[in-house]
């Protein structure tokens, strides 16, 4: 059985779009009985949340059971002493650290953690309080630290540039749990997931998450982040979309 773990955004769709021949592809990939793992780094939503927005988008049914999240990866290194949580972000990671047993809290003075994803409402005063509690001591754990994501409009800061305006504030760097890091890795392999072709749009976290792991491949794709001549000699394979990668994962079991 082929095993794909799968990207979203910039893969499969942009913003509330699918991308051409996506959701066809997506179908065929599924009836073929493969196995398809939708690992993304967007934090926003919870995974359940995130599964209906792939039926909505393209049509395809989608489970929780099917979907991980940054933000789930977050949460799953915080341990009963890292609670409360400061949470700088959307739904996504109040719903999984929520999942995971812990507690939140929008005070600096008692986080014993603060978990920072994307948040498309930041404020001023979010920054501020999260800066302060990393310096009073605070676990500082970012979702990812992806700098852009692909929105139909263009590219769009990411995760990655919410966390640097509090890691320049709070003087420390953060862990990471996202794609390509353990936690996320961690999460798959607990998933199940063997030997998969990593289908995605970026360099830096879906074909370095394919790199991270022995046996797995990366298929990198064109509709999102990265150029052709950025992913030749860095990806298995470099494909114009999300059909083409299919056709590869399905046709060249050899991975030659």
């Amino acid at each position: 059985m082929t095993d794909v773990v799968c990207d979203l955004d910039g893969v499969l769709f942009r913003g509330g779009s699918p991308i051409p021949g996506a959701p066809q592809a997506l179908r065929r990939l599924i009836a073929s009985g493969a196995r398809v793992v939708y690992a993304t780094n967007n934090s926003t939503r919870s995974g359940s949340r995130a599964a209906a927005n792939i039926t909505d988008i393209t049509g395809v049914p989608a489970e929780a059971s099917q979907v991980v999240t940054s933000a789930q990866a977050a949460a799953s290194v915080l341990t009963r002493g890292d609670w409360p949580t400061l949470p700088v972000g959307e739904e996504g990671i109040v719903s999984a650290i929520e999942a995971a047993g812990g507690a939140i809290t929008r005070r600096p003075s008692e986080a014993a953690s603060v978990v920072v994803g994307l948040d498309r409402s930041l404020s001023y005063e979010a920054i501020a309080r999260a800066a302060d509690a990393v310096r009073g001591g605070a676990r500082f754990v970012v979702t990812n630290t992806d700098p852009t994501f692909p929105t139909p409009a263009g590219l769009a800061p990411g995760a990655g540039a919410v966390a640097a305006a509090i890691a320049v504030a709070a003087g420390r760097q953060p862990e990471v749990a996202g794609k390509p890091h353990p936690p996320m890795r961690k999460l798959l392999r607990a998933m199940g997931v063997t030997s998969p072709w990593v289908i995605g749009d970026r360099l830096d976290t879906d074909v370095a998450l394919a790199d991270s792991e022995e046996g797995w491949a990366s298929i990198l794709v064109l509709t999102g982040v990265a150029s052709r001549e950025e992913g030749e000699g860095k990806a298995d394979r470099v494909v114009d979309d999300f059909a083409a990668a299919v056709d590869v994962a399905l046709g060249d079991a050899t991975r030659a």
